[in-house]
Parts: C-alpha cells; structure tokens; sequence
C-alpha cells in the first residue's frame, strides 16, 4: 500500500519542479503604423516577430514561412543574445542590430528578459 502513495509523492513533487518553470515565458508587442514595434519577451520561447523582417513584404503575416525571433540569454545590466532572422545577434542597453530591413533596438536588458523597439523603413 505504501508504495503507490511513495509514486504519487514522487510525481507530485515533480510536478511541483515543472510548472513555475513552465510559466517564465511571457512574450507581448504591439505595433503602431509607422512600422514600429514594441516587444517584451521573458524566457526563451520562439515566437512570430509582429511583421515581416523584409519590409517588401507588407505589414501583415502573409508569408508561408513566419519570421520569428527568440530570446537565447540575457543577463541584467550586461548582454542578450536574440535569435532573428536565422543568426543569434548580441546587444546591450541601447544597442542596435539589423535583421533585413528591421532595426532592432534592445531598450532594457535583465535577467533572462529583454524589452526591445523595432522599426523598418
């Protein structure tokens, strides 16, 4: 009798391990018309990036194969290493890199988060 109430503690306890980690990734953007966008992700999840890289490719998510973008580390005060368009790209608090026709501006660098400003001609 004892031995499947050991399993179920064992598996509950599991369970308890798993799940606050499960919910660390967060991942939000809100695009104006200007072709601007504001991105926040926390943990390191991939998603679709709000709009084509390629600014030929319009504002909308037409494409078959969706851009995405994917934050690989960050460390507060110091660096984070984003995914995007195929390449993993450093910067710090305020530096810039460039996917295509997108801009990429980090904003606020901290710990496995970033919160960064997009924008494309």
């Amino acid at each position: 009798m004892r031995r499947p109430a050991k399993v179920l503690m064992s598996a509950l306890a599991a369970a308890a391990v798993v799940v606050p980690l499960s919910g660390c990734d967060r991942w939000s953007s809100k695009c104006d018309t200007d072709n601007t966008c504001e991105i926040m992700i926390e943990g390191d999840d991939f998603y679709e990036f709000p709009r084509p890289y390629d600014a030929s490719e319009g504002y909308g998510k037409t494409k078959q194969i969706k851009d995405r973008i994917r934050l690989v580390s960050a460390a507060e005060g110091g660096e984070a290493v984003i995914q995007a368009g195929g390449n993993d790209n450093t910067c710090t608090q305020g530096s810039s890199f460039v996917v295509v026709d997108t801009t990429i501006t980090c904003d606020v660098v901290g710990d496995d988060r970033v919160e960064l400003t997009t924008t494309r001609p």
